[in-house]
């Protein structure tokens, strides 16, 4: 589904951010470079705390760059746009809203809630699996269910980027396998949503392996980067691929290259002197 047309350039890219009393300056990001082509899902991955969100946050135009470049359809990303979407980790609804009413916000607030985007709105929730649970509100919705109408809200303004920040990481584990299998099914689907570039931000590998057309892997912060994997797996991906030798395959030299990462380097003792001389 990708296409060669590249979609958002990032190029040596550095965000840093002063802390403490004295204003020390720390980099988060260093030197970060890669490409996503149109269409193109890509995962993000790497240890913990490394800079994923920060990078994530940066593209949606929530955190500034310090330099290098960052742009989308070739203009530069300098803050938030109607033409990126971002879903966090919580889904955040409005709790005074109907799911209706919650996927509509972006569109009324940007004056958009005219009849296609209410036809948009009608379409959204049979796409993600929530027909005919429009007038219910948050309270009477399972997480699964919140997830849903977050993403449904992000997709309502039609944006060219979705950003979604490890979006299933506060659901229970068989919840996170069905909601795995149905952003695949939507992300996959033809019809409104179809073109979209998504980048997604997670821990877990077999995750990414499982969504991505690419995996990014990060270093410990500040973040550079250390691989960058294409998934060769087959779409439209089913749960079965799962169990395939590639896709296991895939997750081991993914779930190293990680740990490499995360180890803590070792002091060298008299006796590694000894045995290397040795």
């Amino acid at each position: 589904m990708a296409s060669a047309v590249t979609k958002l350039r990032i190029r040596d890219i550095q965000i840093g951010h002063s802390s403490g009393r004295k204003g020390t300056f720390a980099l988060a990001v260093d030197g970060l470079t890669f490409d996503v082509a149109a269409n193109e899902f890509i995962a993000v991955v790497g240890p913990s705390g490394c800079g994923k969100t920060t990078f994530l946050t940066a593209v949606a135009g929530l955190t500034p760059v310090t330099s290098g470049e960052l742009s989308l359809d070739g203009r530069q990303i300098v803050g938030p746009g109607t033409e990126r979407s971002l879903v966090f980790q919580q889904a955040s609804l409005f709790p005074w809203h109907t799911v209706v009413e919650n996927i509509q916000f972006g569109l009324k607030a940007h004056g958009r809630l005219d009849a296609d985007g209410r036809r948009r709105t009608l379409e959204l929730l049979e796409l993600v699996g929530l027909e005919g649970k429009g007038g219910k509100y948050p309270r009477e919705l399972s997480g699964g269910m919140s997830q849903r109408v977050n993403l449904a809200r992000a997709l309502a303004t039609d944006p060219e980027l979705i950003l979604l920040d490890e979006p299933f990481s506060a659901l229970d584990a068989q919840t996170r396998e069905v909601m795995q299998e149905e952003l695949t099914r939507i992300w996959q689907a033809d019809g409104i949503q179809a073109g979209k570039t998504a980048m997604f931000i997670t821990h877990d590998v077999p995750e990414a392996v499982f969504l991505a057309d690419r995996v990014i892997v990060l270093s410990k912060g500040p973040a550079h980067l250390v691989a960058d994997i294409r998934v060769g797996l087959p779409r439209p991906r089913l749960p079965a691929v799962k169990r395939s030798p590639e896709f296991l395959a895939l997750v081991d030299e993914i779930t190293g290259l990680v740990m490499n990462q995360s180890q803590p380097l070792r002091r060298m003792t008299s006796d590694d002197d000894a045995r290397l001389a040795g």
